[in-house]
C-alpha cells in the first residue's frame, strides 16, 4: 500500500505540475499569418539566402558586411553542399532585404522562410489568408480540441446582423452561425439588429461562420450569440441600458459577455451588474479602450472584467491602445497605419460586417481598435467554458497561464500577462484537466480493489478490460484523443466524463448540475445492470470513475454548482463521491458472492 501511495502522490505532483506550469512550455509553433497555396505564411524575423554552390566562406563573410547582416547559419548539416543558410532580420526589413539580396551574384534564391500546412487543416474561407489576427492567436491548432459548443456568449454592442427583419438582413458570412434570443435595449424590442456595423464585427471574430467556402472565419464558431443591442447606429448608448444587458445576458445563460465598448466614469450601476453576472458564473470581456492612456476605462477597469490591451502583426502594443497595470491580457486588435506582414493589406482585423450605418448591405472591412481585440479574448474564453471550466477565476487564470509571453517588450508594458493563445488555453482546460480527472478515477479504481484484497481478503482485481472501460467513461472520456489530431463525432461526449455530458446536452449554462454531478445515474445504472456478469465490471468502473470526476470538481476550483450553495456544494459532490464508491462496492460483494455460490 505505501509503494502505491507514494506513486500515486508523485503522478498528482506531476499533473499538477503541468497544470500550473504549461503556460511556459506550451508555446512551441511557429508564428506567422496563415495563408493558402497562394499566400503561405512564414516565420517571422528570419529569411533564407540559397548562394551559389561554389561560394566560398570569405565570399560569405564578405556578404554578410556588404549587407550589414547577423551571423548566417547553415540550415542544416544536409545544407553544407547547397549553401543554404538563414539569418535573422527585422521583420519590417524582409520584404526589401528580399528584393536586394536576390540580385546579388552569389544568391541563386532568397526568401521568406515560408511554412506550409497540410492541405486538409486550412479553412476553406478564401478570405481567411488576410485574418493575420487568427494565426496570431493560434487558434486552428485549438479547433482539434473544440469550437467553442455550447457555450452561448452575449454581444453587449451596437446589435448584430443576424436576421432580416424590416429594413435589416442577415450578413452573408453568419449564415450558418448560431444565435439566441437576444433584446434590443434601445428601441425596446426582441430584434436586436445592428445598424452601425460595429456590433457584427465583434460577433463575427467570435462565431463567424467557419469552413462554408466564403469569407472569413470566426474563433468558437459554433458557439452561440446572444445579441444584445445597446449602443446606437451613432455607437454611444445610456449606462442603465449597458448594465441592463449585462443582468439579462447572466439571467439567460450566457457564459461569456464581451463588452468593446466603455467609457471614463466608475458607475457604481454598470459594478454591480458586473458583480452579477460574475457571481452566477459570466465570465466578462472588455476592450481596455483606445485612447494611449495608461488608465484603462469602464467596465474594464471593474475587477469581475478581463481588460484586453490591443496588439497588432509584430506583437507590439498598437499607438491607440490603452496601457497600464490593470490590463490583465492582449490580443490583436490590428494597425490601419501599417502593412507589416505584406500581403497588400493594411493590417487590421477582417471580419463580415454591415456597411457604416448601412444595415442593407455588408462587406469585408478591416477594422482596427481594442473593441476588435476584446472578442478575440472572448472567442477563446467560450473555448475553455465548452471544455467545462466555466467559473470565472478559473477561466480568467487559464487565460493568463497560457498567454504567450514571447512578446516584444516587458508584459508590464501593456500586455498584461501576455497574448491570448488558444491552443496553449484549451490544452489548460480540456487536456491537462483530463489527464488529472483519469488519474483520480485510476486511482480509486486501484484503491478500492487494494482494500478488498487486503482486508475483507476478497481475492478479486480490476483486471478485466471493462473495469478500465467504465472508470475512463465516468472520469474523463478519451480527452487526449484531440491531442493526437484524431477527430471524432460527438466529441462532447467521447472526450469528457460522463458528468459532463451535460454540456453537449443542455449548454454550459447549465454546467454542474446536480442531475448529472451527483450519484444518481450510477445508482439507476447499478440497479439495473450491476447483477448482469461482464456487464457489472463495466458498470464497477464506471461508478468509481464518476467518482473521480466529482472529486475533482470538489478539490478544483473550475466551476460552481447551480441551484446549490457555495460551500454546500462541495459538500455535495464529497457525499456523492462517497455513494458512487460504496455502489461499486456492493456491485463487488455481490459479484464475488456469486462467484462463491458457484464455487
Amino acid at each position: 500500500m505505501k509503494k502505491f501511495s507514494l506513486f500515486f502522490l508523485l503522478m498528482l505532483f506531476i499533473a499538477f505540475f503541468l497544470l500550473s506550469g504549461c503556460s511556459k512550455t506550451a508555446d512551441v509553433s511557429q508564428t506567422g499569418q496563415t495563408g493558402e497555396e497562394e499566400k503561405i505564411s512564414f516565420v517571422p524575423g528570419e529569411i533564407l539566402v540559397d548562394f551559389r554552390d561554389n561560394v566560398t566562406e570569405n565570399e560569405i563573410q564578405n556578404f554578410r558586411k556588404k549587407y550589414n547582416l547577423g551571423e548566417l547559419t547553415l540550415n542544416s548539416k544536409y545544407s553544407e553542399d547547397e549553401k543554404l543558410m538563414r539569418v535573422k532580420v527585422d521583420d519590417s526589413e524582409i520584404g526589401s532585404l528580399v528584393e536586394t539580396l536576390s540580385h546579388d551574384s552569389l544568391v541563386e534564391y532568397a526568401e521568406p522562410d515560408y511554412i506550409y500546412y497540410a492541405y486538409s487543416a486550412l479553412p476553406d474561407d478564401p478570405l481567411y489568408k488576410y485574418q493575420w489576427h487568427m494565426d496570431q492567436i493560434k487558434v486552428r491548432d485549438a479547433w482539434d480540441i473544440n469550437t467553442g459548443e455550447g457555450v452561448i456568449v452575449a454581444v453587449i454592442d451596437t446589435g448584430v446582423a443576424y436576421l432580416n427583419y424590416e429594413k435589416f438582413h442577415r450578413a452573408e458570412d453568419l449564415e450558418h452561425t448560431l444565435f439566441t434570443e437576444g433584446y434590443d435595449f434601445i428601441n425596446d424590442r426582441a430584434q436586436a439588429c445592428d445598424d452601425n456595423s460595429h456590433g457584427t464585427h465583434v460577433a463575427g471574430t467570435i462565431a463567424q461562420t467557419t469552413y462554408n467556402g466564403k469569407g472569413v472565419v470566426g474563433i468558437s464558431y459554433n458557439c452561440k450569440i446572444m445579441p444584445l443591442k445597446v449602443l446606437s447606429a451613432q455607437g454611444f448608448g445610456s449606462l442603465a441600458d449597458i448594465a441592463d444587458a449585462v443582468k439579462y445576458a447572466a439571467d439567460h445563460h450566457a457564459k461569456v459577455i464581451n463588452m468593446s465598448l466603455g467609457g471614463p466614469y466608475n458607475s457604481k450601476i454598470l459594478a454591480s451588474a458586473c458583480t452579477y453576472a460574475y457571481q452566477k458564473g459570466v465570465t466578462i470581456v472588455c476592450a481596455a479602450g483606445n485612447s494611449s492612456s495608461t488608465r484603462i476605462g469602464y467596465p474594464a477597469a471593474h475587477p469581475e472584467c478581463i481588460a484586453v490591451s490591443a496588439v497588432r502583426y509584430d506583437k507590439e502594443i498598437t499607438f491607440y491602445s490603452n496601457k497600464g497595470k490593470n490590463i490583465d491580457i492582449a490580443a490583436p486588435g490590428g494597425d490601419l497605419n501599417v502593412d507589416q506582414n505584406g500581403d497588400g493589406k493594411k493590417d487590421g482585423v477582417l471580419q463580415n460586417t454591415i456597411g457604416r450605418m448601412n444595415p442593407s448591405t455588408d462587406d469585408y472591412y478591416l477594422f482596427q481598435g481594442t473593441s476588435m481585440a476584446s472578442p478575440h479574448v472572448a472567442g477563446v474564453a467560450a473555448m475553455i467554458a465548452s471544455l467545462g471550466v466555466t467559473n470565472p477565476a478559473a477561466v480568467e487564470q487559464i487565460l493568463k497561464d497560457s498567454a504567450n509571453k514571447n512578446v516584444p517588450k516587458d508584459l508590464d508594458t501593456g500586455y498584461g500577462a501576455g497574448i491570448v493563445d488558444a491552443r496553449s488555453a484549451v490544452m489548460h482546460a480540456g487536456l491537462l484537466r483530463g489527464f488529472v480527472k483519469l488519474l483520480l478515477g485510476l486511482f480509486l479504481l486501484a484503491g478500492l480493489f487494494y482494500v478488498f484484497q487486503n482486508k475483507y481478503n476478497i481475492k478479486t482485481a480490476p483486471s478485466s478490460p471493462l473495469f478500465f472501460i467504465g472508470n475512463i467513461i465516468g472520469s474523463s472520456g478519451l480527452f487526449f484523443l484531440p491531442f493526437f489530431g484524431i477527430t471524432v463525432l460527438y466529441s462532447q461526449i467521447i472526450c469528457a466524463g460522463f458528468p459532463q455530458w451535460e454540456i453537449a446536452f443542455f449548454g454550459a449554462g447549465y454546467h454542474m448540475t446536480p442531475l448529472f454531478y451527483s450519484a444518481l445515474f450510477p445508482l439507476i445504472l447499478s440497479l439495473l445492470l450491476g447483477r448482469i456478469p461482464l456487464i457489472n465490471k463495466l458498470i464497477i468502473g464506471f461508478n468509481i470513475g464518476v467518482a473521480g470526476h466529482l472529486l475533482y470538481g470538489a478539490l478544483s476550483n473550475d466551476a460552481t454548482m447551480i441551484w446549490i450553495p457555495p460551500v454546500v456544494d462541495k459538500i455535495w459532490l464529497l457525499l456523492n463521491c462517497g455513494v458512487c464508491l460504496v455502489l461499486a462496492w456492493f456491485i463487488i460483494i455481490l459479484s464475488n458472492s456469486r462467484k462463491i455460490k458457484e464455487s
